[in-house]
């Protein structure tokens, strides 16, 4: 989707130092810890309750970890708050999924799926999809077109509110671990509240889905540290397999791999040792590369022209870099400013390098979207994009708002805990005015489609359509995919030189020889008006519908011409 500009109470009687929040869940299921690193989690026996009596809270002193203590609500630790949070997130996103009809890339995938699945089934033909999709057409594309087959594109929608879900659950695990529950509470409400987390879970594209895939890396990745020695290896390179399938759905998501990597090596130095955390980083990473590898291999030259044509050499665009970062960070300020002063506050008062590190590594993702997009002077699909970075964010956001109750007097936890609930529904509200402006950056093809049901059945011959697959995805069985021409490109070989011909003279060539029988276009792009005069200069075609349409940001006119009775 073309990201279009307009266009996160145990009274005390003193003050507890700044230091007491960001430890970090104690290993799970580890019997007697290594030495040095305090003792297991409350419930596990007497060597539990020791640890209770050296620490006062039941959490293990763990080397470079500060030590967490209860301070503040304490229903912050009930279960059900998370559930909480996910259902806000629900209905979040809920309230877009009727707001619009479907995005061209979302037609586009749910299209292709469909072909796929038929192509799997009986052997149907389909077009060479991987040489320019953006992520793999047999992964996400056949989940989506199987949920809209039976909800249709809010059943498809849905299905990418679930990956969602699943990435802010996975965002709560993940916080928990690296800092502390509070902590994880207010990072999953933060991401859920983001444009970008509403606007992905009601969107029917891949991004949801890499999204995901790189959460439960990063969810695997940690929690493989903290598991028995026995699994730990497969732990990791689950996680591996998790990030080359990302991948795999949605290149860009590539981008993001070094800070998965890194945040598991740097936990794995704080728990277990810097020897560990080599071990983690390599197995991890390997395990991506190899499977990364044998998926370019097994795809052959056509996914390796998609892969470098819409990611790693992609076309430069016309945007000046300066407002691109600028309004790429913007959409995700509350949590660009938050890491920030949470970065800062675990490098005043955070013990351990790798906690430093761990946190410095989370808010730099923030801004690799906006950078890599801001080289290529392009807006694409940045609205998106920066959700990626957003939820690695949120966890050190999650940690700044956290430590607003150990910044002041105990009387006072309960105000700063209040105070920062109050920033995170702030900030989801800001995210909904940025979601639903998002999602009325398209025109409604509702009535347009409508329109074109009955020319389209009555036609005999290629159309031309400014943007095929909406049509071919609300028309199925109208037309085969062979006879969708689009103004993004076309090749015309003219029957009086037998030349091929691409560009604006392939259009007005097959205009002047009356190839195509209905010409459709939202004239809202340079190359809709260059058809539109050439279609009047010929006299070959009669407008039947000049249908009028408005999006948050432009409005324009469908026009639908068919072709005029005379010699073929």
């Amino acid at each position: 989707m073309a990201a279009l500009r307009p266009g996160a109470i145990r009274d005390e009687t003193r003050p507890l130092p700044l230091i007491a929040v960001g430890q970090g869940e104690p290993p799970e299921g580890q019997g007697e810890p290594p030495e040095g690193q305090g003792e297991p989690p409350e419930g596990q026996g007497e060597r539990a309750a020791r640890a209770r009596t050296k620490t006062g809270d039941g959490q293990a002193d763990l080397p470079g970890h500060p030590r967490t203590t209860t301070r503040g609500p304490g229903r912050l630790a009930a279960p059900h708050l998370l559930l909480v949070i996910l259902a806000v997130q629900a209905v979040l996103s809920a309230r877009l999924m009727r707001a619009n009809s479907a995005f061209q890339d979302e037609a586009l995938y749910l299209w292709a799926g469909r072909l796929d699945l038929a192509h799997w089934l009986h052997g149907a033909s389909v077009p060479p999809f991987p040489a320019y999709f953006s992520g793999s057409p047999v992964i996400y594309p056949p989940l989506g077109a199987l949920a809209a087959s039976i909800g249709g594109l809010t059943g498809a929608r849905c299905l990418s509110l679930i990956f969602m879900l699943g990435a802010t659950a996975a965002l709560h695990g993940v916080t928990r671990r690296i800092f502390d529950r509070r902590s994880a509470l207010f990072a999953a409400a933060l991401f859920a509240g983001t444009g970008s987390a509403q606007f992905l879970g009601a969107f029917a594209t891949y991004d949801a889905m890499a999204l995901f895939l790189l959460a439960l890396a990063a969810w695997l990745g940690v929690r493989a540290v903290e598991s028995r020695p026995a699994r730990w290896p497969w732990l990791l390179a689950a996680s591996g397999c998790a990030l080359a399938l990302a991948d795999s759905a949605k290149y860009t998501a590539a981008l993001f791999n070094p800070v998965v990597v890194v945040m598991v090596a740097l936990f794995a130095a704080g728990r277990r040792g810097r020897p560990a955390a080599v071990t983690a980083a390599a197995l991890t990473a390997g395990v991506a590369v190899v499977a990364i590898c044998a998926a370019i291999t097994v795809g052959g030259r056509l996914y390796w022209h998609g892969i470098t044509s819409t990611t790693l050499a992609r076309a430069y665009g016309p945007s000046p870099p300066a407002g691109i970062l600028l309004d790429g960070i913007g959409w995700v300020g509350a949590i660009a400013l938050l890491a920030v002063a949470g970065t800062a506050t675990v490098a005043c008062v955070g013990r351990g390098w790798p906690m430093k590190a761990t946190a410095v590594t989370l808010s730099a993702a923030l801004f690799l979207a906006p950078a890599q997009q801001a080289r290529i002077h392009t807006y694409t699909s940045l609205f998106k994009h920066v959700g990626y970075g957003a939820w690695f964010g949120a966890a050190v956001a999650g940690f700044a708002l956290a430590s607003l109750a150990h910044a002041v007097p105990a009387a006072k936890a309960p105000r700063a805990f209040r105070l920062g609930t109050l920033a995170v529904a702030v900030a989801a509200l800001l995210g909904s005015v940025l979601a639903g402006n998002q999602f009325g950056n398209w025109p409604n093809s509702a009535a347009f489609v409508s329109r074109l049901r009955p020319v389209i059945a009555r036609a005999a011959g290629p159309v031309l359509l400014e943007d095929d697959s909406v049509p071919a995805y609300y028309l199925p069985g109208a037309t085969g995919w062979q006879a969708l021409a689009s103004t993004a490109y076309f090749v015309y070989t003219d029957p009086d030189t037998g030349k091929h011909v691409t560009g604006a003279r392939a259009y007005a060539a097959a205009i002047d020889h009356r190839y195509f029988s209905v010409i459709a276009l939202a004239l809202n792009l340079p190359v809709d008006r260059a058809i539109k005069r050439e279609v009047i200069a010929s006299g070959n075609y009669r407008l039947v519908t000049a249908l009028p349409y408005a999006t948050t940001s432009f409005h324009g006119t469908y026009r639908i011409w068919v072709r005029t009775p005379g010699p073929a």
